[in-house]
């Protein structure tokens, strides 16, 4: 005995296969939306995002029970106070004595205290090696690389 096709069965795959791939090609564009954002973010404020951006994972789709989701994020933690900003801190060693960095455009006074930094090959390089019992920093202006990134995929889906 032959069977008749399912085709509401069939209909309601072919859907939500439909929606599981725009949505990955969505998530996509989101984790590349964010990432020009922050690289702005950086430009703007001459940070290096690159080891933030290089800790993305990859988007994860999940399809159960007439239901889609999708999900991304950042491993790196200095992610979230890209996304948020930072207040005015003082940084203090953890694990040593002093902090040691490079500063890369120094006040005078650093530059005739310590010596111009050097790559693994003893070349100078950009800036100044300090070492220092700790550190006040200004904070960070928030990016809000994801959020903005969030709000257009939003105005997009609505």
């Amino acid at each position: 005995m032959a069977s008749l096709p399912d085709f509401e069965s069939d209909a309601r795959a072919a859907l939500m296969d439909g929606i599981e791939s725009e949505l990955e090609r969505l998530m996509q564009n989101f984790v590349d939306v964010v990432h020009n954002n922050l690289q702005s973010y950086a430009r703007t404020h001459g940070y290096d995002v690159e080891s933030t951006i290089g800790s993305v994972t990859d988007v994860q789709v999940d399809r159960s029970s007439g239901t889609v989701t999708a999900k991304v994020g950042w491993q790196h933690p200095q992610m979230s106070r890209w996304e948020f900003g930072t207040d005015a801190h003082t940084i203090t060693p953890t694990s040593a004595d002093v902090l040691s960095f490079v500063w890369e455009n120094p006040p005078q006074w650093v530059r005739e205290e310590f010596d111009q930094a050097r790559s693994s090959g003893k070349q100078y390089a950009s800036g100044w090696r300090v070492f220092l019992p700790k550190t006040e920093v200004d904070g960070l202006p928030e990016s809000r690389a994801i959020r903005d990134a969030m709000n257009g995929l939003r105005r997009l889906l609505s």
